[in-house]
Parts: structure tokens; sequence; C-alpha cells
């Protein structure tokens, strides 16, 4: 756009070179752009514009940035300030006319015009002169601001790219050494020969590590709903079954502050449409803080009512110290702890009303009357109980019949053992390896009918792997990994993988989606 400033400025008058300065922030005046007639060689001029930089009262740039006034100069030989001289000389250029730029704060530049003629001022180009540097000036300044605002806004953008890549490198990281623990708990759990008290530590170990698994998902979940990633699979459910489970998870940290649990859920429908897994988060991150700010001996009451025809209500309170009157305002605020300890990450309560937002649902806080405790009050949209499905008993973890060869690409050297026991004990054929190098000369060599692929490896990826089986083989894929957001899964598909799971799994889910990639196989 600048340059066209120029050409409509020179060619209103018989310029044949014209040079835009503008005023950085040293205040220094370089040269941004130039425009030249194509009747005469200037680029020796031209060039030597480019590179020069001037300080106020230097060159004719410098001298009108001091006088603050169009300057008019129609010998340009007789000029003794006026470093390019020479080469003006040399392009046969004799007569200049400059004028500043005035912006709302002040000159923010100059425009140069030169001439092959000796010629006489011009007093209505003087005049025209004033008007016209007020409005280039103006434009010069908007489209500065412009460029400002894209730059700000593009370092934001890469700033959130960076934590999005913090997030989720730090979520492998935090992922990985769960996974093989997760999975040998489980595991030991279908022994029906074990102790019972070792059956409750293992149980105990499996919450824990599912707890340590849902705070890695608050991480990303902040980011997928800030950038509008949250995607929610609405089913016919019921949400008591759902605040049961999520209990059931928290109860053991009830039962080490000897807390006292009372459940009482009158609702005549507790049916709803919704995605479980999102509502036993909601459901989940309250029960956490409602324990998490309760003294030890204190109480915990959960209850459900009929608040409005086709309304249900849950209400979970506790015992604690409330919410501070200046916290209340941004309670559901990311990073605002309803704590002075600074306990916890103070994203569970932001996710929560993310999530029944995209429910139709509300959420709203509130101190009890006496001052001892906070109560926090869910309301949803109930659905008509026909058709709904109720949800049963979970069934146990079903087993491909088929024995099949499997190739698992593992860096983790305790997640490998672990996995590999675990298939083999299924009465399959378990080969691993540790690298992409590894795994190719197994694709090379042994007929497989399943690879099962952590991602992140030392030599490349997983998805190098994959590939390389899909050239040779129709042998399906699952991708395991730390990594858990949206363009994991998809490229994932894009590679050719048949399923991605996110550690920490289950033996349970490990052997579903077995089942169901490998058979139609």
């Amino acid at each position: 756009m600048r340059p066209k400033i120029l050409s409509t400025i020179a060619r209103s008058g018989r310029w044949l070179f014209a040079a835009l300065w503008v005023l950085n922030k040293n205040g220094k005046l370089t040269c941004h752009s130039t425009w030249a007639s194509a009747e005469r060689d200037i680029d020796q001029f031209e060039l030597e514009t480019r590179r020069r930089v001037f300080s106020s009262g230097e060159g004719l740039p410098g001298r009108v940035l001091v006088a603050r006034a169009p300057m008019w100069l129609p010998n340009l030989e007789s000029e003794t300030n006026f470093p390019r001289a020479l080469f003006a000389r040399m392009s046969g250029l004799y007569a200049a006319f400059v004028f500043p730029l005035t912006g709302s704060t002040g000159i923010n530049g100059v425009i140069e015009l030169y001439s092959d003629e000796l010629t006489p001022p011009d007093d209505d180009l003087l005049r025209l002169a004033g008007a016209l540097g007020v409005q280039v000036g103006l434009y010069l300044e908007r489209e500065r601001t412009e460029e400002e605002l894209r730059r700000q806004k593009e370092a934001a953008v890469t700033a959130s790219q960076a934590k999005d890549r913090f997030l989720a490198a730090l979520s492998h990281e935090l992922r990985t050494p769960l996974h093989p623990v997760l999975m040998w708990a489980c595991s030991a759990l279908e022994d029906t020969n074990i102790d019972p008290e070792m059956k409750q530590g293992l149980q105990m170990i499996c919450r824990n590590i599912e707890m340590e698994a849902r705070l890695i998902d608050d991480l990303l979940d902040l980011t997928r709903i800030a950038r509008g990633k949250v995607q929610i699979k609405l089913q016919p459910c019921r949400a008591d079954a759902l605040l049961n489970h999520a209990l059931e998870i928290v109860r053991s940290q009830l039962c080490t502050k000897n807390l006292k649990l009372s459940v009482d859920l009158r609702a005549s429908n507790h049916q709803i449409m919704a995605d479980p897994t999102r509502m036993e988060q909601v459901f989940w991150n309250l029960l956490k803080n409602a324990y998490k700010f309760t003294p030890p001996n204190g109480e915990v009451v959960v209850r459900s009512y009929d608040s409005a025809p086709n309304r249900v209500v849950f209400e979970i309170s506790d015992s604690g110290c409330g919410i501070d009157d200046n916290l209340m305002p941004k309670l559901f605020t990311a990073f605002e702890q309803g704590t002075r300890s600074g306990e916890g990450l103070g994203l569970g309560l932001a996710i929560c009303k993310a999530v029944l937002e995209m429910h139709q649902g509300k959420i709203k806080a509130a101190n009890k009357p006496n001052g001892q405790g906070a109560v926090f009050t869910v309301e949803l949209k109930t659905a008509p109980v026909q058709g709904i499905l109720i949800p049963t008993e979970p069934k146990p973890a079903a087993v491909s019949s088929r024995k099949l060869n499997i190739l698992i690409v593992e860096d983790h050297e305790n997640t490998a053992t672990v996995m590999s026991k675990l298939l083999k004990r299924n009465g399959h054929e378990v080969v691993t390896a540790s690298t992409v190098r590894q795994a190719l000369d197994v694709l090379r060599t042994t007929p497989l009918d399943l690879l099962v692929s952590d991602l992140g490896l030392p030599d490349g990826n997983g998805f190098e792997v994959m590939k390389e089986l899909s050239k040779i083989s129709d042998a399906k894929g699952i991708a395991i990994s730390g990594y858990g957001m949206e363009e994991d899964l998809e490229r994932s598909s894009r590679a050719g993988f048949s399923a991605h799971l996110t550690k920490p799994i289950d033996v349970q889910k490990l052997q579903e989606t077995i089942l169901q990639i490998t058979a139609a196989a």
C-alpha cells in the first residue's frame, strides 16, 4: 500500500523519484519504500537512498523532521546538507520537495519527491502538502497499530502453541510410569485366589492411579476447552449411577480423613442425556473439592431433588471453612484456588462449568448460612424415562479366543514387560522391540496379526512402524501413548492405526480393544 501512495503522489506532478521515510523507535528515519519513474535510470540513487538512515537534522529528511514543515529545494547543487548529492547528480535529479507526515502524536515520517528540472517553489503544492502529510501520517499510524496488533496476536498464538506442546509433553511424562503399575494391579485383581487384604490394596492402587490420570486429563481438558476442541457424545444415562461411581473413586480418601458421608438421592428422575465420562468428571471434581477442604472428622453431604419440571439438582456440601468472599466471583476461573494453602491446580471448577454448559446445565456455589462449609449445586435437564438404558454392572473383560502373533514396540522397559506377560497369559505369541529399527527387523521376518506400539521411540516414532506394516500386511495396529490430544488421535488414524489408547491403560480396556479390532480380521 505504501508504494502505491508514493506512486499516486509522484504521478500527480512531474516527479521522477519518491521515497517514504518512517521514524523508528530510536528516533531515526529509515527508508521504508521508494518509487522510480521508468523514464530515467535512477538505480544508483535509489540504492543509496534505501541503505541510508538519517538522524534528526541530517540530510533532507532529517532537516524536515527538525523544521516540522515542508521544504522546497529548487536547486540541489547548492545544498550543503545533502549526503546523496553525488548520486542525485549521476541520476539527473536537480530539485526536490520534502514534507513531513503527521499523526496524532506528532511527526512519524517524511516523503521526498525529486525532479530533473530546476523548479521554482509551487505555493499551491506547499499548502496541499500540509493536509496530505496529515492524511498519510494518520494512515501510517493506523497501519503501524494494526501491524503491532498482528504481531501481538502471532506472539500470543505462538505462546499458546508452546503451552499446548508443554502440556502434551508433561502429560506423556506423567502417564508413562503409571501405565505398567495400573496394568499389573488390574491383572493381579483377576486372580480369584488373592488374599482379601491384598485385594483391597490393589484396588486402592487402581483407584489412585485413576485419580492421577484424571488430574492429568484436567490439564489437557483446559487446553481443549480453550481451543473449542472438546466434543461430547450424548447418550441416555443415569446421573445417580455416574455420581455413585465417582463416589467409589473418592471413598478411600473420605475414610482416610474419617469423614462422614451422607447420600440422599430423592429426585424422582435421574435420567439424563449426557456424555457419561464428562458428567462423571464433573461429579468427581466436586467430590474431590469437598473432601479436600473438609477437616478430619467433618462431613460431606450429597443429595438430589427435583427443582422444576424436567430438571434435577445435585447438591454437594461440606463442613469446611467455606469460600472466601473475594474468591467467589472468580471461583470458576482456571487456576483460581479455593484455599489459602495454594493446594491443587485450580482447574477442576473451570472444567466443571464448561462441561455443564455444553450439557445445557448450570453450576453455582455458595457458603452455608452458618459459614461452616460450602455448597455446590448442579442443575441438569432430565430425559424421559422411556427408552433409557439403566447401567448394569461392568462385565468381566472379554478376551480374544483367537491366538494372535503380536509385536509390542515400547521403549519403557517396565511397560513392555508387563504388557508382554499379560498378553502371553491370554495365549498370544508376543515379540517385543524397543526401537523403530528393531521393530522393522521383526516386521520383515515375522508374520503378525497385531501391532501394539508406543508412539514416542528413541530413534523415531510408532507412525513409521505402522506405515511400514501397512505396506506388507493387513495386520491391525493399536497406538499407545501418553499424548491424548485430538490431533494425536487423528494423526494415529491417518498413519493406519485402528485404535489409539492413552496411558495409563487398564487390562480390560486393552483386551476389549484387541478383541474389537481383530474380530473382523
